[in-house]
């Protein structure tokens, strides 16, 4: 029979051997990595990838036809789609749209060509920050920035100029506005806001016009 003594310095040691191995392992985290201090990027969260969806438009608006002689579709990359088509089911809200927005990432192809994509959205204390940047290259290529500061709601005075085919239209106090009934919005990181320049110039040719252009920026910088 083993005395009382040995019972109890058994059962001390074992409570050590487990208290030492505990003591061993880091707590993981949500990358997987322990505490003990991995220098990999295992445990960061992985970047999204930048993309966009745009189109543009331009006519003479309000200037004479000498002024500004183009009209009709300027650039555009990815698609918005067309909602009015519905949905896949039309009985079920969450059910796909038939012909939903297609956004294209950056680095990808769209019309024949290759997509670059830069942009930020940057929350202030009462408005967004926005540098945003696309260009598609290839016969149907062209080019988008804006800048500004915009109110999450209402409107927005904000910088525009659009290339294509080596003509840049631009104006510094262009409308930016929200169409909620579409989905547009702003947030951290994100944008969908509508411009319209009613005064877009190109100096080297001595044109001016009005310009329309719907611009989504994901995934971008914040």
């Amino acid at each position: 029979m083993q005395s009382p003594r040995l019972i109890v310095c058994g059962v001390v040691l074992s409570a050590l051997l487990v208290a030492c191995t505990t003591g061993t392992t880091g707590a993981v985290g949500d990358g997987g990595t322990s505490d003990g201090g991995s220098s990999g990027s295992s445990g960061s969260n992985p970047v999204a990838t930048p993309r966009v969806t745009f189109d543009s438009t331009i006519a003479p608006g309000t200037h004479t036809v000498k002024e500004c002689p183009k009209t009709g579709t300027w650039v555009t990359i990815g698609s918005f789609g067309n909602p009015a088509l519905g949905r896949v089911d039309p009985s079920d809200p969450e059910s796909p749209l038939k012909d939903p927005v297609r956004p294209v990432d950056d680095g990808g192809d769209d019309q024949g060509g290759k997509v670059s994509v830069s942009c930020s959205v940057k929350q202030t204390s009462d408005a967004f920050v926005v540098s945003a940047t696309a260009q598609l290259t290839g016969a149907n290529g062209g080019a988008v920035t804006m800048t500004g500061s915009i109110r999450p709601t209402g409107e927005s005075r904000v910088t525009l100029a659009m290339t294509k085919q080596g003509e840049t239209f631009s104006a510094t106090d262009c409308v930016a506005r929200f169409d909620t009934a579409v989905g547009h919005a702003i947030a951290s990181g994100r944008l969908w806001i509508q411009v319209d320049c009613a005064s877009a110039e190109q100096p080297s040719a001595s044109q001016i016009c009005s310009t329309a252009a719907q611009l989504r920026f994901e995934n971008c910088a914040q």
